[in-house]
């Protein structure tokens, strides 16, 4: 996916980056919410259990008979299996699968004089449904991470679930407000987040917490869909998409926009601010993370760029249609959107020094880690997804920030580091970005990957959870070296907080600075023992190395790499 983002969608990962896209997200990439065929089934079974109780059968069987009818079926055909369980039916898979496209004609079956909602909060019970969901997966984690590095400012989603609010709050350290929320059209005047989450359909979190409030907003039904953009409740919410459809890029995930509410709300943001074709150099409006685009896309394709998509038929789906899954765009996105960051930081960490010419080959180093990564975020063969792979990444990522930053653990194990909630295009701008020395980090990174690569010694994770494990762990390839805890750092202040607290037990550590002061101040506390044979015995003392001495004594990248690896190697 990483090729996609470097090539044929390379304008579309820029944009994104800077803030250009909103994320119109679906049910797609909720693959652990409530199955739909799941919600058939108790929807099917609260009829059928009503419906053959002589005391409520009047009011239960036309519901049911109305839902058989949905599924291509009735009552004669379904036979004695009406008085058993709906889960042991012949049909029961048959019946599912007729009605998985027409959910919201049943969600639209009525009942008596009961609400008209009531096969979806009563029948259903959708409360229950999605009490005690799993932990945000991959997907979510990766749109979290956006949101913090400042790339996504707006997020529509027709999902109920409240798997996006979980993962920012979890990823940003549970600090209240960095998303804003918006389910009743009155939270739009609440205080504004870092992003903007308008859920368009309702939220089942929400109506759980405050049913009075929030119940209403539930959309899934025929009717519901329909009467949405006339339905005086959505009022304020049907403006607030209708901007985003109008001056925001739109990139889909796991959302078919099959419905006529959505294609209305593009219909009309064309009709206010016409998309153009062709868009060079600026990146598409529309972009799709599908394997397979949808008809519901391919309308809204058809609908945004009018008479342009004519005879430009298969340059517009070409560059609209990622052919990948949203979780593996997303994924990608990130670790772009981080090299990206580092890249940045770097080449202004460069010119303040005069070392410009250093930045194309330590870049490409970066992107080398960068795809290495991204060659490790495999789909996991017992939870079927990428999400314990993008875990341990965000954990080892924070792990390295936080001992660079503060010479110490996360305070959080859970929370992500941010490199900064401005985009690229800002970074130059942000002095607390430039001034934490993140662009000297980048070079570590870029050394310690090329020595890599060019096997002159291994990396791995940190050996287990301690502090003294350092934030990875580095083996010359020679033998009888040992393993050594790395550690990187932006000062002398966080290599001493290290060593007050322990971290260089086991006295081989590696500690690399990202400044002089150590080397200027401190060179004599480094010294290693006489005694000691660095590799012969395998046993070192501390060693500390400063990228910027290194930076200063070298004439290129050859001379860098080759005094880097020197002194890593000693």
């Amino acid at each position: 996916m990483l090729e996609k983002l470097d090539g044929e969608f390379a304008t579309t990962a820029k944009a994104v980056e800077n803030g250009e896209f909103a994320l119109w997200v679906g049910s797609g990439i909720s693959r652990k919410a409530p199955s739909l065929g799941g919600l058939i089934a108790a929807a099917m079974e609260y009829l059928r259990v009503r419906a053959v109780d002589p005391a409520t059968e009047a009011a239960y069987m036309p519901a049911l008979d109305e839902a058989l009818q949905l599924a291509g079926t009735d009552r004669a055909a379904v036979g004695a299996d009406l008085h058993s369980a709906f889960a042991t039916w012949g049909a029961r898979d048959a019946i599912v699968n007729a009605l998985w496209n027409s959910y919201s004609r049943v969600l639209d079956i009525r009942v008596g004089a009961e609400p008209g909602d009531f096969i979806l909060w009563t029948a259903i019970d959708i409360r229950r449904q999605f009490e005690n969901l799993p932990p945000p997966a991959a997907a979510h984690l990766c749109i979290a991470l956006l949101v913090l590095e400042g790339a996504v400012k707006t997020i529509a989603s027709g999902n109920w679930d409240g798997f996006i609010e979980a993962a920012v709050h979890r990823l940003g350290g549970g600090i209240p407000g960095i998303l804003q929320v918006v389910v009743d059209p009155g939270q739009l005047r609440d205080p504004p987040g870092q992003a903007r989450l308008l859920k368009f359909h309702g939220c089942i979190i929400h109506a759980e917490q405050d049913e009075g409030r929030y119940r209403r907003f539930l959309t899934g039904s025929h009717t519901q869909v329909t009467m949405w953009p006339n339905n005086p409740d959505f009022a304020a919410m049907r403006n607030e998409v209708l901007g985003i459809a109008t001056n925001s890029k739109t990139m889909v995930l796991g959302l078919s926009i099959q419905d006529m509410n959505l294609q209305g709300v593009f219909a009309a943001a064309t009709g206010i601010n016409k998309w153009r074709w062709p868009c060079a150099p600026d990146a598409p409006g529309h972009v799709f993370c599908e394997d397979q685009i949808t008809q519901g896309q391919r309308d809204v394709l058809r609908i945004v760029y009018g008479d342009d998509y004519n005879g430009n038929v298969a340059a517009i789906n070409a560059a609209s249609h990622m052919r990948a899954w949203g979780e593996q765009v997303l994924v990608a996105l990130v670790l772009k959107m981080v090299a990206d960051k580092l890249n940045c930081l770097m080449g202004l960490a460069l010119d303040a020094t005069g070392r410009r010419a250093l930045l194309a080959p330590l870049t490409t180093s970066v992107n080398a880690l960068r795809d290495e990564m991204a060659d490790g975020a495999v789909v996991d063969p017992a939870d079927q997804s990428r999400t314990p792979a993008v875990n341990n990444g965000i954990a080892l990522w924070s792990r390295a920030v936080a001992v660079f930053r503060g010479g110490q653990l996360p305070h959080d194990p859970s929370a992500y580091e941010p490199i900064s909630p401005n985009t690229i295009g800002l970074l130059a701008t942000d002095q607390n970005a430039r001034a934490s020395r993140l662009g000297h980090l980048a070079i570590v990174v870029a050394l310690l990957e090329h020595g890599r690569s060019t096997a002159q010694w291994s990396l791995a994770a940190p050996a287990n959870d301690d502090l003294s494990a350092g934030i990875a762990s580095l083996q010359a390839n020679r033998a009888g070296a040992p393993a050594r805890p790395v550690f990187l750092v932006k000062s002398a202040s966080e290599a001493i907080r290290l060593q007050a607290d322990g971290a260089y037990a086991n006295d081989n550590a590696l500690v690399i600075h990202s400044d002089d002061t150590w080397h200027l101040t401190m060179a004599s506390r480094s010294s290693r023992s006489p005694s000691s044979a660095p590799g012969r015995t395998g046993s070192l003392a501390p060693s500390h190395v400063s990228v910027e001495s290194l930076l200063q004594a070298s004439g290129d990248i050859d001379e860098l790499r080759a005094s880097f690896a020197a002194e890593v190697l000693l």
